[in-house]
């Protein structure tokens, strides 16, 4: 039998670290600005179009805290972005292999939507979206084939102790690994800081599922803008290519978790989900949201941004 891992560590939570350590990059980002329409809205009236949103601080406050919810997995927390984007892929999956979704909180079907437009429906969590029929199919043929949504797991060694990480592959393609994107804005290397394209072919090669991945591609769908009554199509379909080295991305990796971990550690007092740290919630174990007011006395408190 298997020793039980110290850790148990996915991409998204490294991908949330990575904008943590980033996070005067992140308070940069447009979306962190005032627009016209907030103001036309009545948003923001005390700042000036352009001016931020969030201080770096207040950014960096805020990002900790998205990532320790993530952590203990608070239900919609992802939000309409993200949901949008995983009904997609299901539905993708779903043509492929020529199935229905097996996924309870997602039900998909095609309907005639209230302007007289054939759509394929998915209705998820508290959000509904209507898809563009020939935008699923074509993606669906690119991806014909493909193993869809295919678990990969490897331990790795740190100083920490091990750490199982794991994950879902979207689509595999001989030696090629895809990761399904949907945005609202894109610009090529976006997706350059994601680690799946790291810990997913790191997992596979040392897991003895296969000895060589070349590439792993972000195959990204830009959405477009959506009239009253349109169905969601894509301004732009993209691919973010990047060559995979087996090292290199051990290496980084190893580095990234090393620094996660004693962030981790550090922050043990909020971190309500056993998993992480290679144990088992009780049964209906559910979390419940970091307490904002303490998590800043904390932070700013001790002196403990670690960016």
């Amino acid at each position: 039998m298997a020793a039980q891992p110290d850790y148990r560590i996915y991409p998204s939570l490294l991908i949330a670290f990575q904008n943590l350590l980033d996070y005067e990059l992140v308070a940069e980002e447009d979306w962190n600005k005032v627009s016209e329409a907030a103001h036309e809205r009545g948003e923001y009236l005390d700042r000036d179009i352009g001016d931020y949103k969030l201080t770096p601080d207040e950014m960096y406050l805020k990002l900790e805290a998205d990532l320790i919810d993530s952590i203990n997995r608070i239900d919609g927390q992802y939000g309409e972005a993200a949901d949008k984007g995983t009904a997609f892929n299901e539905i993708v999956d779903c043509l492929i292999e020529n199935r229905k979704s097996s996924r309870e909180d997602c039900k998909i079907y095609s309907i005639t939507n209230d302007y007289g437009v054939k759509v394929i429906r998915s209705d998820i969590h508290d959000f509904t979206f209507d898809f563009d029929i020939a935008l699923c199919k074509e993606t669906a043929d690119f991806f014909s084939g493909s193993v869809t949504q295919f678990l990969a797991e490897a331990t790795m060694e740190t100083s920490f102790g091990s750490v199982l990480l794991y994950g879902y592959i979207d689509e595999w393609v001989s030696n090629i690994m895809y990761d399904i994107k949907t945005t609202g804005r894109y610009s090529w290397g976006k997706f350059e800081h994601g680690w799946q394209r790291h810990v997913y072919p790191w997992c596979v090669i040392e897991a003895g599922m296969t000895t060589r991945i070349d590439q792993f591609v972000y195959y990204v769908i830009e959405w477009a803008y959506q009239r009253k009554g349109e169905p969601l199509r894509a301004k732009g379909v993209y691919q973010e290519s990047y060559d995979y080295d087996h090292t290199e991305s051990g290496r980084k990796i190893r580095e990234m978790l090393e620094l996660l971990l004693t962030w981790l550690h550090a922050r043990k007092e909020f971190i309500q989900d056993k998993r992480i740290f290679g144990g088992e919630n009780p049964k209906g174990w559910h979390g419940q949201p970091v307490d904002i007011d303490k998590l800043e006395k904390f932070i700013f408190g001790n002196n403990l941004k670690i960016a």
